[in-house]
C-alpha cells in the first residue's frame, strides 16, 4: 500500500514526465510514502484504473497535459465512480486556467493551479494544499 501515487498519461513510452520527478523530489520526508506511476494515452481506462487501485493510495496526484486531457476525464470519472473514498489532486499546465469551465475539475477533489512542488508537499501533508481549490 502506497500513501500516495502521482501519475500521468504519456504521450508514448519513451516519454517521461519530469514534472512527476520534481514533485516527488519535493515531498521531503513524504517522499517514501509515494511512487511514480506512468501511463501512456491509448492505454485501456480500466486498466489504468485497475493498477492504480491496486496500490490502494489515499491520494492520486494526477499531472494533466493538453494531449491527455480527455482520456485523464474518463480515469478521474471512473476512479471516483471504483472509489469515491479516494482523494483525487489535480496539476498541470490545462487545469492551471478555467478550471470551473473543465469537466474534469469538477470530477477532482482539489485542483492545484501554479507552481505545484509545495503545496504538492502541503496536500499530502494536510490534505489541503496552500493553493488548491476544493471542487466539490
Amino acid at each position: 500500500m502506497t500513501d500516495f501515487v502521482l501519475a500521468t498519461l504519456n504521450a508514448r513510452y519513451a516519454h517521461a514526465s519530469m514534472g512527476l520527478r520534481c514533485l516527488r523530489a519535493n515531498l521531503g520526508e513524504l517522499r517514501e510514502r509515494s511512487v511514480i506511476r506512468e501511463f501512456v494515452i491509448g492505454q485501456k481506462t480500466e486498466e489504468i484504473a485497475e493498477r492504480l487501485l491496486a496500490e490502494q493510495p489515499k491520494v492520486l496526484g494526477l499531472g494533466v497535459y493538453i494531449w491527455n486531457v480527455e482520456e485523464s476525464t474518463r480515469l478521474v470519472g471512473l476512479l471516483k465512480t471504483l472509489a469515491p473514498e479516494l482523494v483525487i489532486v489535480l496539476g498541470g499546465p490545462e487545469v492551471s486556467y478555467e478550471s470551473t469551465e473543465q469537466r474534469i475539475c469538477a470530477l477532482a477533489d482539489y485542483v492545484i493551479t501554479g507552481w505545484g512542488m509545495s503545496p504538492s508537499r502541503n496536500c499530502c501533508s494536510s490534505w489541503m494544499p496552500a493553493n488548491a481549490r476544493r471542487t466539490s
